[in-house]
């Protein structure tokens, strides 16, 4: 009977590529993992793992072993979990990654139904925007993500994630209030001057406003203050005298001093995108969590006619 601990290890190893980065992922020493990788060799009764300098790379059998770990521990947690929610209950740990204005606009809300309706159920959640996010869903370090694209910068869909849009917003320009005259929609290309506060480097936020301003405005934007945090965007449009993109669920967050203005060129917009591994809403847990996030789009998109419940078409 094989071990179903030693085979995520050989599946990690098979995603991740070295011991060393497989330890870090299941808290074990490297030591530990070639033990088990040894064991797994001796269980099935041929060479898994061959060593290449100093890495183990996965033999041909290695790697067919590797393929039918993912379904036979998919297969055991699922089955695990239908056994809990034929007997009533849905347990477990669901994990959460997502931006900001996506957990307190839409995941926070659904926190209280999702504890009165499962109290055995336990959601973590991250505040968290990195490159690497879809990857670590692919990996299973995460079973849930909410990711933020843009009308024109649309993140590539994958085969093996299922990606779902909740809401769509849209940007909109925030100027210091003293500078702006009227309430009319402002040009971008009437900002090449001006200085701006933006995302990291890196971010969607940034790269949407470098976009932006090309395209729609013939200049590379003249970015002076950086944070992720929209509060401090905020802060920077009316003390620092800088120019922002923001969306409409940010609003909220309006410093006094900061004037907002559609922009009059195009229509920009951001989506919230809700992404799962494909098959695992048969999970009953994630499938809760799933139905708590859509119904709580719902009521914000009730709330607050400015937004769109789903994608729009032709964006």
């Amino acid at each position: 009977m094989l071990d179903l601990g030693r085979l995520r290890m050989l599946r990690e190893l098979k995603l991740r590529g070295t011991v060393g980065a497989v330890a870090d992922a299941l808290g074990y020493t490297p030591s530990a993992i070639s033990q088990q990788l040894a064991q797994l060799q001796k269980d099935v009764g041929c060479e898994l793992v061959e060593r290449v300098g100093r890495r183990l790379r996965l033999t041909e059998a290695g790697e067919v072993l590797a393929g039918h770990a993912e379904a036979l521990l998919a297969a055991a947690q699922r089955a695990e979990e239908e056994a809990l929610a034929a007997s009533g209950r849905v347990a477990g740990t669901v994990r959460v990654v997502g931006f900001q204005t996506a957990l307190l606009h839409v995941l926070a809300p659904a926190l209280p139904r999702l504890a009165a309706a499962y109290p055995d159920l336990v959601v973590d959640v991250l505040d968290e925007e990195f490159h690497r996010v879809l990857q670590a869903l692919v990996l299973r370090e995460i079973d849930v993500v909410l990711t933020d694209e843009y009308s024109h910068l649309p993140r590539p869909r994958r085969p093996e994630l299922a990606a779902e849009v909740l809401i769509t917003e849209r940007m909109r320009l925030a100027l210091p209030e003293a500078r702006v005259e009227g309430d009319g929609p402002v040009r971008i290309a009437g900002l090449a001057g001006h200085t701006w506060v933006s995302g990291h480097v890196g971010t969607n936020h940034a790269d949407l406003l470098e976009r932006t301003c090309v395209e729609l405005g013939g200049f590379r934007p003249r970015v002076r203050f950086r944070s992720n945090d929209f509060m401090v965007l905020f802060a920077m449009v009316a003390q620092g005298g800088a120019a922002c993109l923001v969306p409409d669920l940010a609003l909220a967050e309006l410093e006094e001093g900061v004037a907002v203005r559609d922009i009059a060129e195009a229509r920009v917009s951001r989506r919230m995108v809700m992404w799962t591994r494909v098959g695992a809403d048969v999970r009953p847990s994630v499938r809760a969590v799933l139905d708590a996030l859509r119904a709580s789009a719902d009521e914000l998109a009730a709330r607050r006619t400015s937004l769109v419940r789903g994608a729009v078409k032709g964006e």
